[in-house]
């Protein structure tokens, strides 16, 4: 106690030094804390799964191109279920749908959405807490998450919202059948309504050989139970695909991979995280630093005081405790600060880290800031406290001189080095950032805006009644979302080959709007025409001209090539260029239109507009520039956690810095006065 009230009476003396001590580290440990904090964040991914470890994604893998991807065949699920009773627990099949628009009377609810089939809660272990998951398997009913329930219902008990009906773009009711608990924010797999797989069935979707565009999640009795089925997998195959596994180019390899691993695998989150890290690292180090600095700065004023402590019985335990609880008070009031900058900026934390405050700081990862606190705690206080428990009881007869700049240079040194290299980090991450910005998409974004919803049975009645509206300059029609990254489809290139593509089905007006340049051939002209980019003609190896060249859909449906067209990315800029096909078609509802300027006034023009001509039907057009934008939304919040750590950084290096300066003027005070004296001016 008596240790803690000389701590107390040393810091209100004082006040300049402990000042720049505690807004240094308060700095430190509020940026450094977010920083691990959401490092714990991206590592803690689908970990709230019952037995995650026993969840498995199944990846599949193209012989041809040897691209792996997490999507497959819808059929594949229950095959597993079938096929491997012993070693499948249980297995399940989702097809992630995007953002839908649901109302709920008047109310307009954009949701996330998946068509999910009955096993899926059970597979995973996502709790239901109203309701019944056969009842999925039911067409023309909905599944919603506790926080959508409370929503529509207004009420706290999920049970509420059950038979309550809501209509998906304002026409197909939707029936709510059960309810299930929300899926935390530290999940790839995310949604607020569930769709039944059954709608999709009755479509005659998910056949084997085609739609492969479904993720089949698989929870095994063990791991070695999984390492079996993988390697049973291609017998089983043949079963339900006879030409499989039989040394044709186009088989492909299935396998199983943790669902532990699938975000954290990711080469961009893998990057976040070690840069993440090696920031939080640097600033707090800099931060511990920059205390010890300035600690070691005050030995000259401070060791008269610590001789008198020792003069009058204390011990260099007592000196080292006491200083320790100096520390220990400053790290405190820091904590305090920092809470306090948590509390005041929680939006702007939120937005930087991309969830929220109360998911980044869980009791299950709460070990991680606290760890955080201790080692700083640790660092900051076992050097200082040695250092002045060491000062010799004579101190307290003559001026302690010992300018300690063993000590000092090197620390500095070790700031300046540190603020040198997250600031040549920083230019590097906000040249890539304007790199991936400015990237040419192959296509024109600008002015821009998408909408889906059909339109009578005529393009041409669309178009016209678009280019009469004042506010658009240039109309096309799509079948897809060019943002979103079209559906994938096999396509036979002849000689029993088979690439994987990604295609989208356009009316003729939709190359020349969007921009696309045209390479070779013409644009299309007829539903049994196609036009491919450059990446799939490389794909198939074809060495001859394309123009011509007959490709076999599906459904043994004949298509001609009649064109090639320039690369062009079908979702952002980082993504790798897919190989691409476009068919041409007359009956799609993806309204693609070019305003004029200014776009914003227009757009809200534009919308206000289809509201009147359109009352039952929810038409709503959006930017695509906003759409793409948002799919940079990590790399903005990657680069403004960086920046906010290299401002920190710097800051604690120029504290440190001005704390060694004062201690340096202090100590040479008479030098400079005595050069002074003799003739030395101020400059």
């Amino acid at each position: 106690m008596r240790q803690l009230y000389y701590a107390v009476q040393t810091l209100l003396r004082g006040r300049g030094s402990n000042i720049i001590k505690i807004v240094s580290l308060t700095l430190g440990l509020f940026v450094g804390i977010l920083l691990f904090a959401m490092v714990a964040f991206q590592l803690s991914f689908h970990k709230f799964f019952r037995q995650p470890e026993q969840l498995y994604l199944t990846f599949r893998t193209d012989n041809l191109d040897k691209t792996s991807s997490p999507y497959t065949y819808g059929t594949l699920a229950k095959a597993l279920r079938e096929n491997f009773p012993g070693e499948v627990v249980d297995a399940t099949v989702m097809r992630d749908v995007g953002t839908n628009v649901f109302y709920s009377g008047s109310v307009r609810l954009m949701e996330y959405s998946a068509f999910l089939d009955e096993h899926f809660f059970s597979a995973l272990g996502l709790k239901l807490v109203a309701g019944k998951s056969e009842e999925l398997a039911t067409p023309g009913v909905i599944f919603v998450s506790r926080s959508l329930a409370r929503k529509i219902s207004g009420s706290e008990d999920p049970s509420s919202a059950l038979g309550k009906v809501v209509y998906a773009d304002r026409k197909e009711a939707q029936t709510i059948r059960g309810v299930f608990e929300d899926i935390p924010q530290n999940s790839d797999i995310s949604l607020d309504v569930a769709l039944p797989m059954a709608n999709l069935w009755k479509n005659n979707r998910a056949g084997w050989g085609f739609d492969i565009s479904y993720l089949c999640l698989v929870r095994f009795a063990d791991k070695k139970a999984a390492q079996q089925v993988q390697a049973r997998l291609p017998e089983m195959m043949k079963k339900y695909m006879p030409d499989s596994g039989k040394g044709r180019k186009d088989s492909s390899v299935y396998l199983f991979r943790p669902l532990l691993q699938w975000h954290t695998d990711n080469p961009t989150v893998q990057t976040m995280v070690w840069v993440m890290a090696v920031l939080a690292i640097a600033l707090l180090l800099l931060a511990a630093f920059n205390y010890i600095l300035i600690s070691v700065s005050s030995l000259a004023r401070r060791a008269k005081a610590v001789g008198v402590h020792k003069c009058s019985g204390a011990t260099e335990g007592n000196i080292f405790s006491m200083f320790l609880t100096e520390t220990a008070l400053i790290v405190s009031l820091s904590l305090c600060f920092v809470a306090l900058l948590c509390y005041l900026f929680r939006e702007p934390i939120e937005e930087i880290t991309a969830t929220s405050l109360t998911t980044l700081f869980a009791w299950n990862t709460l070990w991680v800031p606290l760890s955080v606190l201790f080692s700083v705690f640790i660092l900051a206080g076992v050097m200082p406290s040695c250092l002045f428990a060491s000062i010799p009881v004579t101190q307290v007869f003559r001026r302690y001189t010992e300018r300690k700049t063993s000590w000092k240079r090197p620390l500095l040194f070790i700031q300046f080095m540190g603020v040198t290299f997250i600031l040549g980090f920083l230019v590097v991450v906000f040249y890539q950032y304007r790199t991936v910005m400015n990237k040419d998409l192959g296509y024109n974004p600008d002015r821009v805006v998408m909408s889906w919803f059909r339109f009578g049975n005529e393009q041409g009645s669309a178009k016209s009644f678009f280019e009469n509206l004042p506010m658009v300059e240039d109309y096309a029609v799509a079948g897809q979302q060019i943002c979103y990254g079209y559906s994938g489809d096999s396509f036979d290139v002849g000689e029993g080959r088979k690439i994987n593509v990604r295609m989208d089905w356009v009316g003729k007006d939709f190359i020349p709007m969007m921009g696309i340049k045209l390479r070779k051939g013409r644009n299309l002209n007829a539903e049994n025409e196609v036009v491919v980019n450059e990446e799939f003609v490389r794909q198939t190896g074809w060495t001859d001209d394309p123009i011509g060249k007959q490709l076999i859909f599906w459904n043994e449906e004949k298509l001609t090539v009649v064109g090639v067209v320039a690369d062009f990315a079908i979702r952002s800029a980082y993504y790798a260029q897919d190989p691409v096909l476009l068919k041409g078609s007359f009956d799609v509802n993806t309204h693609y239109l070019r305003l004029k300027e200014p776009f914003q006034e227009n757009l809200n023009k534009l919308n206000k507009q289809m509201a009147e001509a359109f009352p039952t039907e929810d038409v709503v057009f959006y930017s695509l520039r906003k759409e793409l934008d948002n799919d940079y939304t990590d790399i903005r919040r990657f680069r403004g956690g960086v920046l906010l750590a290299s401002l920190s950084i710097l800051l604690i290096a120029l504290m440190g810095l001005q704390g060694y300066v004062k201690d340096e003027v202090r100590l040479r005070s008479k030098e400079i006065a005595i050069r002074k004296v003799n003739g030395a001016d101020a400059g």
